[in-house]
């Protein structure tokens, strides 16, 4: 692995910042090979810390969305902002008929099984991470 930096003259004991790196990066990049247990431990990990950061930043966005909302509909009340409805209506259905001819080529959109069956432990751990993450904030 790629050493980082040594912990060398510090006087300090116990592993240097590179093994720790190592130790990481070993877990990490082929998640897939560890045991059952480190998969899901390694989830719930992640899925803790998004659930506590979707519920704090999820305030916020739901203000910003809310105030952004409201300006908008003060300035085409205004005037500042004016909709050419018959523009959006044709793009829409230009976008519709876009959308439609990409989706029939393709008979169906499936997630491949063999994705879920594999990440099954990283993404049961995800998941009750979330939602002890939720809980906490």
């Amino acid at each position: 692995m790629t050493e980082l930096s040594k912990n060398e003259g510090s006087g300090k004991s116990g592993k240097g910042v590179s093994e720790v790196v190592d130790t990481v990066l070993y877990y990490v990049v082929d998640l897939k090979k560890q045991p059952p247990m480190a998969q899901l431990g390694v989830g719930a990990g992640f899925g803790t810390v998004t659930g506590y950061f979707v519920t704090k930043g999820g305030r916020l966005v739901a203000a910003t969305v809310g105030i952004s909302f409201l300006l908008a509909q003060f300035a085409i009340h205004k005037g500042y902002i004016t909709l050419n409805e018959s523009k959006i209506e044709r793009d829409i259905k230009n976008l519709q008929k876009s959308v439609m001819k990409k989706v029939s080529k393709r008979d169906t959109i499936n997630i491949p099984s063999s994705f879920i069956t594999e990440n099954r432990w990283i993404l049961g751990g995800f998941a009750a991470g979330m939602l002890i993450g939720f809980s906490i904030a």
